[in-house]
């Protein structure tokens, strides 16, 4: 997928804003969905992941997604902000994430 790093960025940010607002109205807590199939999991699978910069390639990489948006989400939210992660363990499709991985 071809969303350049700057709006790679933006979607972050667009998560922390989400959390914050969920806060403002009053929930204790969100949960951001990073199983099969939805945007932070595209970043994570090397199946749908073929970026060749620093959101793609290595293990490592491929996470940055997802922890960015967790460490920002909590710093704008704070300690006692419920942060749910959903996370896939084992896509069970060829090139997806294994068990190594989780």
């Amino acid at each position: 997928f071809g969303l350049p790093g700057f709006m790679v960025q933006r979607v972050i940010q667009s998560y922390e804003r989400c959390a914050l607002l969920a806060q403002e109205a009053g929930y204790d807590g969100v949960e951001i969905m990073g199983s099969e199939g939805y945007l932070i999991n595209q970043f994570i699978s090397t199946r749908t992941n073929k970026r060749t910069d620093e959101w793609g390639g290595s293990y490592e990489n491929r996470i940055r997604f997802p922890l960015e948006i967790i460490r920002r989400v909590r710093r704008a939210c704070g300690p006692n902000f419920i942060i749910i992660y959903r996370l896939s363990m084992l896509d069970l499709v060829e090139g997806g994430s294994s068990w190594a991985e989780a």
